[in-house]
């Protein structure tokens, strides 16, 4: 008869496993998994230890984009088991939910989870771990342009992943996430400053994605500014920078942000390559959002289709994405006060205000 497995032994497996996916170590945590469900077949009865697995499970799947296969393991967890086990597992429990709701775009929801995992985290003795709660409650407040509290939580992060041993990576990416907000209060320069600080610590320490990610963020600030030619170039480094694991949704966006830049400097060839292969990839991750985005920068520079263009306004107002929707109808606007069609313009500057004043009142109702 084969020996059981420790259930304590393989619970110390799950631990060092997520370890490695805090530090984003795709490979390492892939293997670590296959070596546990392994354990976990011998493993003597724990129903603790298995949740936990689950749990964990759930936070891979996130890492490796799986977002719908997460969901499943979460909703498998029973109610009335997880309130048995410790703070610990409670605290993954609703962490992990609102890093799922996060991906979903709801973001109000995300956020009354993670208060809800803050409340047992408080006995979660785990530095590391405060580091990436902060980290997570940082870009969600980001996403509902709270500014101050994202800078606050991403400034906490960062102190206590400065702290801890081969914290490259998630140093670089908070960094990135201070920047973008800096960016968003039109702090330019000091965005600048932050994400080439994000990208050199990036290149030294050799690790791709928050290169990569950095790059495609510098992009975005040059892109703000008007600075094309220097957009341009630092979005067509992203796709030069080897990823260990090719990363679909940075390929999306990233290629959405090449053809709206091809598209302003009226390299209408080259834009529709990096449009098709962002639409693409957009549909094959079913993003309505960035599906969106594409049909109106499309609508503007190509196809000139009022319809098409207020029909994916909308769709982005009815995700309460009025931020991009914003941006994007005073996109509109300026592109048609260059042409001379004032009615055109007025309509969506119009709309673009509407956007903002939408924003404020949403943020206010979140708050």
């Amino acid at each position: 008869m084969t020996e059981k497995v420790a259930s304590p032994f393989v619970a110390k497996m799950i631990g060092d496993w997520y370890g490695f996916i805090k530090k984003q170590d795709i490979l390492k945590a892939e293997t670590m998994r296959n070596e546990i469900v392994q354990a976990c077949e011998n493993m003597e009865e724990d129903q603790n230890v298995l949740i936990y697995f689950n749990l964990i499970d759930s936070r891979y799947k996130m890492m490796a984009q799986e977002f719908e296969g997460s969901k499943v393991l979460l909703k498998q967890i029973d109610i009335e088991e997880k309130q048995k086990t410790d703070d610990m597992i409670q605290y993954y429990y609703f962490f992990f939910n609102g890093m799922y709701e996060f991906y979903k775009k709801r973001f109000s929801d995300a956020i009354n989870y993670y208060h809800i995992a803050e409340t047992r985290l408080r006995n979660v003795p785990d530095e590391l771990e405060r580091a990436e709660f902060n980290y997570q409650l940082s870009i969600a407040y980001y996403e509902i342009a709270q500014n101050h509290f994202s800078i606050n939580h991403a400034k906490k992060a960062l102190e206590s992943f400065k702290s801890a041993d081969l914290q490259e990576s998630r140093v670089a990416i908070t960094l990135m996430v201070i920047a973008s907000n800096k960016l968003d209060l039109n702090q330019f320069e000091q965005a600048e400053s932050t994400f080439k600080d994000a990208i050199n610590l990036a290149t030294e320490s050799k690790i791709d994605l928050p290169q990569a990610l950095g790059y495609f963020n510098l992009g975005l600030c040059y892109e703000r500014q008007g600075k094309l030619q220097q957009a341009l170039e630092c979005l067509q480094n992203v796709l030069s920078v080897e990823l260990k694991k090719p990363h679909k949704t940075l390929y999306m966006r990233t290629n959405y942000m090449l053809a709206r830049v091809l598209f302003q400097l009226d390299k209408k060839a080259e834009g529709l390559e990096s449009y098709n292969e962002s639409l693409m990839l957009a549909n094959e991750l079913s993003d309505n959002a960035y599906i969106a985005k594409l049909n109106i920068i499309h609508s503007i520079y190509i196809t000139d289709d009022e319809t098409q263009l207020d029909a994916a306004i909308n769709a982005l107002k009815n995700q309460n994405l009025w931020t991009d929707a914003a941006e994007l109808s005073i996109m509109a606007a300026r592109f048609y006060k260059k042409q001379d069609k004032h009615k055109l313009a007025s309509k969506y500057f119009d709309d673009g205000l509407e956007s903002q004043a939408k924003k404020l009142s949403w943020m206010e109702e979140i708050e």
